[in-house]
């Protein structure tokens, strides 16, 4: 079940330190984008000439992440790898055992973000990047930079104990999940906007609606908001073709136009790629790694700093794969024959108005036509789901994805109703209710596609189901291989 608020988690961490700095990143669309472009820079900025020329070691960072994908410990990574499972299960049955000692009664999510940072702690990390689970101000992460309850901890040293995030971070918001958080973007963004800390500087999209950055600011007014051409960001020192090409385009109204050095990406990775820019130089300033205002270095620190800039929006945009965002894979060891799809958890409106407009290229390739091999969770709205994917002579195979691992609330809507949908949101169209078999829906799909456009999305569980099976698959084959 969900229940939110911080009771639970802050007595399962009430013992346990909390050294390491957090880049904590709320929103409905892009978060998780954000957060793997953030990775992605911290390791760009490790690998750089401008750290070893300042003899700064290496930061051991680490990312948690959700919901997963495959395993329920792959949404926690150190230095852009996948917890070992055996760190996780040994660092997991402590958390457990603890929740059944003292009666905590914490939620699946609890004791997830528990484990999370118990492996942050346990590693000794520098910076920990975190994506808020569901809304903000109640959610289990944002016992981040809390206060302690000093007699439950026996702790005396706050700053060593629970330090503030080095920044937070809001990526679009939209309306999700309005059961918990409100009906309203207002009230959405009161709930997102509960992760900011009194002096912690704030980074957020600025393509929001007008009545969420009214509200944002609001809530940030005790804090620093970072734009991308404050003084203390390198944005002028950095090469201008590769800031027009990432950068969003209201800063920079010639993106559309001027392609230089590399060709712009499309508007949600830009905006997501300034948000994780923002906030992480950001953070690397709050570290003592950079200097606080870039327009007052020396010539030869800000020609390194536009260099370091460089480097780390590159990287970030070209280097991270981010599983079951717009991603292109082969399903040839699951069907016996060619077939690629495109798969993507969009999950809602926005995120599926983001594919519909990647989808557009393929139906050029496919005389117009797409099959569509598609779930959701049933407490989705999935008419508007649909809406901006679902065209004329599309063909449909509606499934439902298997038990979440970890996420026992979580249920597939039915496949006869989510079918029911797609015919009402486009009536010249063809589809098949596929029950729970996800395999047997990708095989009848792609029988249907012939190799042409085929599309799997409307959930990450989704995802995670097609993803887990092809896994499964090719490990079959290799041990078959060898066995040979």
């Amino acid at each position: 079940m969900i229940e939110l608020g911080l009771q639970r988690i802050s007595r399962l961490l009430a013992k346990t330190p909390l050294p390491w700095r957090a880049i904590h990143v709320a929103g409905t669309n892009g978060k998780g984008s954000i957060c793997a472009y953030a990775s992605a820079m911290l390791e760009a900025y490790n690998r750089s000439p401008y750290r070893a020329a300042h003899e700064h070691t290496a930061l051991k960072h680490a990312r948690f992440t959700s919901p997963h994908l495959i395993d329920r410990w792959d949404c926690i990574t150190i230095n852009q790898e996948t917890v070992p499972y055996k760190l996780f299960e040994h660092v997991e049955k402590q958390v457990l055992k603890r929740n059944e000692q003292e009666g905590i009664a914490a939620s699946e999510f609890e004791l997830l973000t528990a484990t999370a940072f118990e492996i942050f702690t346990h590693e000794e990390v520098d910076v920990g990047v975190v994506e808020v689970g569901m809304g903000g101000r109640l959610d289990a992460t944002n016992i981040i930079g809390q206060p302690v309850d000093w007699a439950l901890s026996g702790y005396v040293d706050r700053a060593v104990f629970r330090p503030p995030p080095l920044v937070t971070a809001i990526s679009k918001i939209g309306l999700d999940h309005q059961a918990f958080l409100g009906s309203t973007l207002e009230d959405i963004a009161k709930e997102k906007a509960g992760i900011m800390k009194p002096e912690v500087p704030v980074v957020w999209d600025l393509s929001n609606a007008r009545d969420v950055i009214r509200v944002l600011k609001s809530k940030a007014t005790e804090s620093r908001v970072v734009k991308l051409l404050d003084p203390e960001l390198p944005i002028p020192l950095m090469d201008a073709d590769i800031a027009n090409a990432l950068f969003a385009v209201e800063i920079f109204p010639d993106a559309r136009r001027k392609k230089g050095l590399v060709g712009p990406l499309p508007e949600h990775q830009r905006r997501n790629l300034s948000v994780a820019f923002r906030a992480t130089w950001t953070a690397l300033q709050a570290l003592g790694r950079l200097p606080a205002r870039c327009d007052t270095a020396t010539r030869e620190n800000q020609s390194a700093m536009g260099l370091l800039g460089n480097e780390m929006v590159s990287r970030a945009a070209y280097d991270t794969r981010y599983p079951g965002r717009l991603q292109r894979i082969s399903i040839d060891v699951l069907i016996g024959k060619r077939q690629e799809i495109l798969l993507d958890g969009a999950h809602n409106v926005q995120s599926a108005d983001v594919l519909a407009r990647e989808v557009i290229t393929m139906r050029e390739r496919s005389r117009g036509n797409v099959t569509w091999v598609v779930a959701a969770s049933d407490t989705k709205d999935v008419s508007e789901i649909l809406s901006p994917l679902l065209q004329a002579g599309d063909r449909v195979f509606a499934v439902e994805f298997g038990p979440v691992d970890g996420m026992p609330w979580v249920h597939a809507m039915a496949a006869e109703k989510l079918a029911q949908a797609a015919r009402d949101v486009v009536q010249d169209v063809e589809v098949h209710a596929c029950g729970n078999d996800v395999l047997s829906a990708l095989r009848a799909a792609s029988g249907t596609a012939r190799g042409d456009a085929m599309v799997v999305a409307g959930s990450l569980y989704l995802v995670g189901d097609v993803l887990r099976l092809r896994r499964n698959a090719c490990a079959s084959t290799h041990i078959s291989k060898r066995g040979r």
